[in-house]
């Protein structure tokens, strides 16, 4: 029941290993579970920059000009791009798209668009998804705290083609699925503290009495 082909068994090893491989890709796109930066060159009068293939959602773009803008960009709306197709230093982005070969590929505009151009003067940081395991000794790439979380995934997918019998297991592993998938949502990123801090007055502005 539930086979793809006839087999001993109910589930193979590749099809187990798609569920692996289902769940870290899911995982990832529910939270920042791995969060990478890619660089880019800005090239004077092009507006559009491809992203990598891997890439989930877009956090940072950030501008380092050997002489001149340094900064953060602000993402905007695609309806907020500048219609007139100013030039300049770069001051924002947006999430676009653009057909390449007769296949739609993912990138982000800059406006204004570059006057000059750069080299490796684009950092962007995104979410990124992860590398697809081939056979049964590779590794997942999610950290390996989060490796528990593609177990009770793929439980829940396999009992599912079990049969009735195994319903229950499969409700009690997909509940523990949906757990993991909240906690991936709550996870903003293992080395930051998502809390108020109290900044150092080294210089003593705090102790400034005004008359």
């Amino acid at each position: 029941m539930g086979e793809d082909t006839a087999a001993s068994s109910f589930i193979t090893d590749a099809q187990i290993l798609n569920f692996l491989n289902e769940a870290q890709r899911k995982i990832c796109w529910e939270g920042n579970v791995i969060l990478t930066c890619a660089t880019a060159s800005t090239v004077a009068s092009q507006e559009h920059y491809s992203v990598p293939t891997d890439y989930i959602k877009i956090h940072a773009v950030f501008l380092y000009r050997s002489a001149g803008a340094q900064l953060k960009l602000t993402p905007i709306s695609l309806n907020s791009r500048d219609p007139r197709k100013t030039t300049g230093d770069p001051q924002f982005y947006y999430i676009a798209g653009i057909n390449v070969s007769g296949a739609n590929s993912p990138d982000f505009g800059l406006n204004p668009i570059p006057s000059s151009s750069g080299s490796a003067d684009l950092e962007i940081y995104f979410t990124q998804s992860p590398l697809a395991m081939v056979n049964g000794g590779q590794a997942p790439e999610v950290q390996a705290h989060w490796q528990d979380a593609l177990v009770p995934y793929a439980l829940w997918k396999t009992y599912l083609r079990a049969g009735k019998e195994y319903l229950p297991m499969a409700q009690m592993m997909r509940q523990e699925w949906q757990d993991w998938v909240t906690k991936a949502r709550q996870y903003s990123q293992q080395l930051r503290l998502d809390s108020p801090q109290t900044i150092q007055d080294t210089a003593g502005y705090l102790n400034v009495v005004y008359a």
